[in-house]
């Protein structure tokens, strides 16, 4: 199972996302593959032992790359188009994908080979399920 921290500046909306993510994870019966928490970006170099993988609001990019090489475990940005949007089961691919990148030597700022500036990234679903063809359908994804 991934423990996957969610991070922000403040804290409101990547709180009540983290806090969302959990509770769709848990209504989807997705739990035995991921788990998500709030953690501020300014506690993630303090509290990486907590978490397998770090995905970050888009507005944070800068502290990400400015802190790259001091991290442990993968860090990515969230593409804006993706948060609040983009599912558990997404985020949890999303997370598992890049998690195996970064296990294969990948450096922070874990990126997709095909998205390396997150913030250009148009998906709304996972980048498996992008690459596979699917379409966006919220309601519809196992």
């Amino acid at each position: 199972m991934l423990k996957i921290a969610i991070c922000c500046g403040g804290g409101f909306s990547s709180s009540a996302l983290a806090a969302h993510l959990e509770k769709e994870s848990e209504e989807k019966n997705l739990t035995e593959r991921a788990n998500f928490i709030f953690i501020p970006i300014n506690h993630l170099l303090d509290r990486m032992d907590e978490v397998d993988i770090a995905m970050v609001c888009p507005h944070m990019e800068w502290k990400v790359r400015s802190d790259a090489p001091k991290y442990t475990i993968p860090v990515s940005i969230i593409p804006p188009r993706l948060y609040g949007l983009m599912p558990a089961q997404s985020f949890i691919e999303d997370a598992e994908d890049l998690y195996a990148l970064w296990t294969n030597g990948t450096k922070n700022m874990v990126t997709f080979p095909d998205e390396p500036r997150p913030l250009a990234v148009k998906r709304t679903i996972s980048h498996r399920r992008t690459l596979a063809g699917e379409k966006t359908d919220f309601h519809n994804l196992k």
